[in-house]
């Protein structure tokens, strides 16, 4: 299987994972230029719809980080939980990525938890990252859809071992530092009359 007949709908969670691990020291080389970053919070949050899918969660991280000689510090940077236990947060913490793994979260209950994905859209998450049934639609949200697959970062030699699973997901995407174009206008060309800037008092 080649990258391009992989579907964007075809996001599994050992894809997932390997994304994030690739996405991560981006992220914190961007949250450590800004000043409100604490560096005692983790860098990753991992939420999953129930407890019987976080233990499949917490396997598939153990699994992955087992082959990578960094494991300690990577189980120790990334915190687990489940969509329930997150919302009785009264103060949550801050995090550079927080990815929502909910493949089997019924439309019903995703309008339930919506508010609780753009409260950390919008306060708690500089990137996150959504995995949810492909009937699921987020744009309306804020959420853009995302094709991990097509990413350069993403530099995998056998695609088809981490691809193959019996649950995949649509993955949708909310990035702090691009979620906002610049249009054209904005820029000292198109300010009032830069022309007499330092010629006249206004």
């Amino acid at each position: 299987m080649t990258k391009n007949t992989v579907k964007r709908a075809d996001i599994t969670l050992p894809l997932l994972i390997e994304y994030v691990d690739a996405l991560l020291p981006s992220l914190t080389t961007q949250t450590e230029l800004s000043p409100e970053h604490n560096k005692d919070n983790s860098e990753a949050l991992w939420v999953a719809h129930n407890h019987a899918d976080l233990l499949a969660l917490q396997a598939q991280l153990d699994d992955t980080t087992s082959t990578n000689k960094n494991t300690e510090a990577k189980l120790n940077a990334q915190k687990l939980s489940t969509l329930s236990d997150l919302a009785k947060q009264h103060v949550p913490d801050r995090y550079e990525l927080a990815c929502f793994w909910l493949p089997t979260l019924s439309e019903e209950l995703t309008q339930h938890y919506v508010p609780l994905l753009m409260r950390y859209r919008d306060l708690y998450a500089a990137h996150l990252l959504i995995a949810l049934d492909s009937s699921i639609d987020l744009k309306p949200y804020g959420f853009t859809p995302f094709d991990i697959l097509s990413e350069p970062s993403l530099n995998i030699d056998d695609i088809q071992s981490i691809t193959s699973s019996t649950v995949t997901a649509t993955l949708w995407q909310f990035n702090l530092y691009d979620y906002k174009q610049l249009p054209n206008w904005l820029n000292a060309d198109y300010w009032a009359n830069p022309e007499n800037w330092g010629k006249h008092r206004w």
